[in-house]
């Protein structure tokens, strides 16, 4: 029985199915496995569509989550976001959306901060320890609602501290680790971030800003009196330089994006912060990543070229020095401390690339 006709070297080949017929199912077995396989990594759209905006205890305590996504056969991504206590709950809705065609993103208001501190205004445990304990028990949470084994993990920014803890003390929990404008050591990066101020600065003869800086290496008590205070006074500066924000237009999408939605209307952006901000401060000044060497799951650093809020320049310190089964740094060539806010397709796009292999 003849049933192929190739072209090969110019010639007609009959192949026989006789001495082919193994061959010819285990290629069909083959190429099954492997459909199956990539329904499994990239989630099959014929589910059913996820929006969940509700409270749930995580530690014991009250907290605002949302899990977004096209279908419920999506992976699922679980994104801790920055501040400390700026949750990103509106902006992702605003800017980041399309993830939510291929992934489940799951996201919470930390305690202390969103609509979990209009719950609780007092909320105990404010540490790193216990933030990345209640992300611990989400993760266990949304593992078993979606019935995955392992999940993807992002952190940005301040986020990005819990984030990278979660990825070295449960690698059995996740797929792969995106570290966004991570962060290494804020005291370290302070240091670098002062050296850039200066180098700007004397450019433009600017001597207000060298003599701010003069301030903050002497420790001024007269200028800021705590180590927060002055990154905050620093932060000034930077933002004065482009460091933060690259694109002033994006300053004003993201105060559109933090006002859009009603549930986040009333919602005191600066009290949130502060007193997350107070009750962290410790935890955020001792964060030290310098000495990590090794990673057990893929970890990928979307880094914006002119972040010098949290000087992108030590993550490539960090990757350099790592060893994971891959990794990579992505950079924005047009963004400072928040890419996925600066450049919302390019980071959506490479979000789905870099983590699910696909387009």
């Amino acid at each position: 029985m003849k049933v192929w006709i190739t072209l090969t070297s110019g010639k007609l080949t009959v192949i026989n199915m006789k001495h082919n017929l193994l061959l010819f199912f285990a290629l069909i077995l083959l190429l099954a496995c492997n459909n199956q396989q990539n329904k499994s990594v990239i989630g099959d759209l014929t589910g059913a569509k996820v929006d969940e905006k509700t409270f749930m205890t995580l530690g014991g305590e009250k907290q605002y989550i949302e899990i977004t996504g096209q279908s419920d056969k999506s992976p699922v991504l679980l994104f801790i976001h920055g501040g400390p206590g700026w949750p990103q709950t509106p902006q992702l809705r605003y800017f980041n959306a399309a993830l939510t065609k291929k992934f489940i993103v799951a996201t919470w208001d930390q305690r202390g901060c969103g609509l979990s501190y209009l719950q609780d205004t007092a909320a105990p445990n404010v540490s790193l320890q216990q933030i990345v304990a209640d992300a611990h028990e989400y993760t266990q949470f949304l593992k078993k609602k979606f019935k995955q084994d392992k999940i993807y993990l992002a952190g940005f920014s301040w986020g990005s501290n819990a984030g990278l803890v979660l990825a070295q003390k449960y690698p059995e929990d996740y797929l792969a680790y995106a570290g966004i404008s991570q962060v290494v050591n804020l005291k370290k990066g302070m240091q670098v971030t002062q050296k850039w101020l200066e180098e700007q600065a004397a450019k433009k003869n600017d001597n207000e800003t060298l003599s701010t800086l003069r301030q903050l290496r002497k420790g001024d008590t007269a200028l800021c009196k705590s180590p927060m205070e002055c990154f905050m006074k620093q932060y000034e500066l930077v933002s004065k330089y482009g460091g933060a924000v690259f694109d002033a237009k994006t300053d004003q999408l993201v105060q559109r994006a933090m006002t859009k939605y009603e549930d986040y209307k009333n919602y005191d952006w600066n009290k949130g912060f502060f007193y997350s901000a107070g009750l962290l401060e410790k935890d955020i000044f001792a964060t030290d990543f310098t000495g990590l060497t090794k990673l057990d799951i893929p970890a990928y650093f979307f880094a914006g070229r002119h972040d010098w809020n949290v000087p992108a320049v030590l993550v490539e310190a960090l990757v350099k020095n790592l060893q994971a089964p891959s990794k990579e740094i992505i950079w924005f060539e047009y963004s400072g401390h928040g890419p996925l806010e600066e450049e919302p397709d390019k980071f959506n796009k490479l979000m789905v690339e870099k983590l699910l292999g696909t387009k």
